[in-house]
């Protein structure tokens, strides 16, 4: 039997949804390949995170050699349980989550992602504005 990967197509289908509709259902044991942000404190920075696929393919046949393993990434950190962390996640966009990316290098308050920060208090620059 050959064994395929999935297709990108198929792996992105829930969170296209979930962009599309807020309200598409959610399961705490399913996770599903995408772009998120989350906060790990009330009132902390946004942080980016991202589910993707690993795979090993065969060069020539192009047939899974082994099983596909989701993995969960969290501010470029590989996280050991992805379920722990995955009803917190909010799906955004690949240009949001580019831009969230960049945006905390940019703005050093939100750099300590553990701390809650106000930015009402010290106005931000314009998006864009470097």
């Amino acid at each position: 039997m050959i064994r395929q990967p999935s297709s990108m197509s198929r792996l992105y289908a829930w969170h296209r949804a979930a962009l599309a509709n807020p309200a598409t259902p959610r399961s705490e044991n399913e996770i599903h390949c995408g772009w998120y942000k989350m906060r790990h404190v009330k009132g902390g920075p946004w942080v980016a995170a991202s589910v993707f696929v690993e795979r090993e393919t065969d060069p020539d046949t192009g047939e899974l050699v082994a099983d596909e393993v989701l993995v969960m990434e969290i501010e470029g950190i590989r996280q050991d349980n992805p379920c722990q962390r995955w009803t917190y996640l909010k799906p955004i966009s690949k240009a949001a989550y580019d831009h969230l990316v960049d945006y905390r290098l940019r703005d050093s308050r939100m750099l300590d992602t553990r701390t809650p920060i106000d930015l009402s208090e010290i106005p931000t620059l314009p998006q864009g504005a470097y």
